[in-house]
Formats: C-alpha cells, sequence, structure tokens
C-alpha cells in the first residue's frame, strides 16, 4: 500500500505573531505556475514515518519526545487548506480527516542528539550478516530536509536561534 505523505514547516513571525510556512517556490510539472516544494514528498521512510508516529511500529527505536497529536489552531493557512482538501466523507457518513502530528525544530534537534545512531532493521545477529548494527537516525533525512528550506527562505539563517518558533506539521494518508 502507498503512503501520501504531506510535511509542512513553518516559523513564527514576531511581528506578525502568526505561523508562515516556509517552503521555498518551484515550478509545478507542468511549468505553468510556481508552488511551494514538497519538504519530504518521499513514501518509503517507514523507519522515519515510525519514529514520529506517523505510521507503524516505534518500538524499534527510541521514542521522539514532543510530538503533538492535533491540528494546531494557528496554523497557516496554506497547511489549513491541504488538511481541508485530504478530509472526506468516510462510507457510514462520518468525516474523516488526517492523523496529524507536529513537533517544534527543537525537538527534532534534542531526539537527534540523544540518538544519531539506531538500531539496524535489517541486522542479524548471525556471523554472515554484513550490515552494519547501528544506521544513522532516519529522522536525519528529515532535518537536512528542513535546514535546506530554512536556509533557502531565510538564506542568511536567521532562524539559527529560533529552533522553538520553527515546527513540522505532518500527516500520512494511505
Amino acid at each position: 500500500m502507498s503512503a501520501s505523505p504531506y510535511f509542512y514547516v513553518e516559523k513564527y513571525n514576531n511581528k506578525t505573531e502568526k505561523w508562515e510556512l516556509q517552503h521555498p517556490y518551484v515550478w509545478d510539472y507542468n511549468h505553468t505556475e510556481l508552488v511551494p516544494a514538497d519538504l519530504f514528498p518521499y513514501n518509503g521512510c517507514h523507519e522515519m514515518f515510525g519514529i514520529i508516529g506517523a505510521e507503524g511500529d516505534t518500538h524499534n527505536y527510541p521514542e521522539m519526545k514532543g510530538i503533538k497529536y492535533y491540528l494546531p489552531k494557528d496554523v497557516c493557512d496554506e497547511i489549513r487548506k491541504d488538511y481541508d482538501e485530504c478530509t472526506y466523507e468516510g462510507w457510514n457518513g462520518e468525516k474523516v480527516v488526517p492523523n496529524v502530528r507536529w513537533f517544534t525544530y527543537a525537538d527534532m534537534l534534542i531526539y537527534l542528539l540523544q540518538n544519531p545512531k539506531v538500531k539496524n532493521p535489517d541486522w542479524y545477529e548471525d556471523d554472515e550478516c554484513d550490515e552494519p548494527k547501528e544506521i544513522d537516525n532516519p529522522v536525519c533525512a528529515l532535518k537536512e530536509r528542513v535546514d535546506n528550506f530554512l536556509e533557502a527562505f531565510n538564506p542568511w539563517s536567521f532562524w539559527i536561534n529560533e529552533y522553538s518558533q520553527i515546527r513540522i506539521v505532518y500527516w500520512v494518508n494511505y
């Protein structure tokens, strides 16, 4: 079964007192308009999805603290629009909404500092295993992508000391 990830990075603007989407704009596939780039469009990252609670089993990895399980009331308009588009009427007439989660950049940074490596799910305790016992934490890929977006959107690194004012909002649809 394929998963469709929806990942966004927002930064709080102290002047406007609002959360703002921090996505650089790219041409759409038809080159007809500029659209926000996808923060994390990859659907094969089940280990990372498990760690951040977006899907599946998390017992193989250290728990990430600080994850909130709701759509923030003050979420930016772009995320609210995508959330509303992913909401639909279920087979019995009830409203089906995405399982939204979010955490701050600070939460992610603390987690990665405490858990830079995790157990390799492909490693087995036998003499013939060539796989390493530990691998880089899969959340590192998300952090690198967030860093790239923030750097592209704020090229002079004005976000570096505002880790708690940056949040990653996400859900995965199946």
